[in-house]
């Protein structure tokens, strides 16, 4: 009982904020000095109230400026309160990143961050993804859902795979962000995070989290397979294995594609061959048994890739014959890629 006396002459003091704002200077230092179980019944409470006095209101536009050390949740809740439905009140945005600036604490600018121009956005990025995974989420649903957007999903994954890890943005942290946007499928669909992929391909250099990114849109899309077998082979023509975070993703790639990924493992430089299959022995068997099907077809490989495959050490030899010998593998490879499709009926 005296728990509803107490909530009734709150909620009268709520309403008699939204008439006369300057009673929301009492309201924060009432909250401030609350107990935990006060300031929670409040911030439930601020709603309507906020929604009556309106994003441009003189004395709210003041408090942005200036609020007392330990009302930030509050206030955040009067900014979540007002950017509701997507509204863009331009004194309400200025006032925000106003405070941002001042502050330099991101949380404010999770619900405002929609409304920003490109640039502002891709600099704001890093700040954002450094927040707790629920602030996280909430800033890039608003990013990916507004109409219109400051930039398209696809753009926004390059933007987020372009981020360099720091002390306070470690690279975990990038990865669950990218997570947190494939997860919203109505967004992201399979022909979607093909253009991603393929526009992630395109970067010099290549992101450090591609592969992560790959087998992520694989396990999501699986009937991106054939078209991932495509990113394979340009990787090779990158030289993949001298990027050794990538090369640990294209070989776990290249196992988890069996047996789709045996033309492509067949058109590595055999010395590389080697070091796949040293680093994932569930290659060898199933390689093995495609080479020799491919040869009873009448294709021929070097003797070098297949000694790897007998698992004994290729031969040495001068950089002009392991580069002859690469290049003949992968012409071999690509021969075996069409084979196959020929074989299926699909388009070559």
């Amino acid at each position: 009982e005296e728990q509803g006396v107490v909530r009734h002459y709150m909620h009268l003091f709520l309403a008699l904020c939204a008439q006369r704002h300057d009673l929301l200077h009492a309201l924060l230092t009432v909250y401030v000095q609350a107990a935990p179980k006060v300031r929670s019944a409040i911030q439930g409470s601020i709603t309507d109230m906020i929604k009556a006095v309106g994003p441009e209101s003189p004395t709210l536009l003041a408090i942005f400026a200036d609020f007392p050390p330990g009302a930030e949740v509050l206030v955040l809740a009067f900014v979540r309160t007002l950017t509701e439905g997507g509204d863009k009140n331009a004194k309400l945005i200025d006032a925000i990143k106003a405070l941002y600036t001042r502050s330099g604490d991101a949380r404010f600018m999770i619900y405002i961050c929609a409304s920003l121009p490109r640039v502002e956005v891709e600099a704001l990025l890093p700040k954002i993804c450094a927040l707790p995974l629920v602030g996280v989420k909430a800033a890039l649903t608003r990013l990916l859902r507004s109409r219109p957007a400051p930039m398209t999903p696809e753009k926004l994954m390059v933007s987020l795979h372009k981020m360099a890890a720091t002390k306070e943005l470690p690279m975990r942290k990038i990865a669950e962000a990218i997570e947190a946007c494939f997860a919203d499928r109505q967004v992201f669909t399979t022909q979607l995070l093909a253009v991603v992929l393929q526009q992630l391909l395109d970067q010099t250099p290549l992101p450090q989290l591609y592969m992560r990114t790959v087998l992520l849109c694989l396990k999501l899309a699986p009937a991106l397979t054939d078209f991932a077998m495509g990113i394979l082979q340009r990787l090779i023509s990158k030289q993949v294995w001298s990027m050794p975070a990538l090369w640990e993703g294209f070989v776990k790639c290249c196992r988890q594609t069996l047996p789709r990924s045996l033309p492509v493992l067949a058109q590595l430089p055999p010395n590389r061959l080697a070091e796949a299959l040293v680093s994932c022995p569930e290659l060898a068997e199933p390689l093995r048994s495609f080479i020799q099907t491919q040869q009873a077809r009448g294709f021929n490989y070097s003797s070098n890739l297949l000694a790897v495959v007998k698992g004994e050490k290729p031969r040495g030899g001068g950089g002009r014959e392991r580069e002859r010998d690469a290049r003949d593998e992968r012409d071999r490879g690509r021969d075996a890629v069409r084979d196959r499709d020929r074989s299926r009926g699909e388009p070559v």
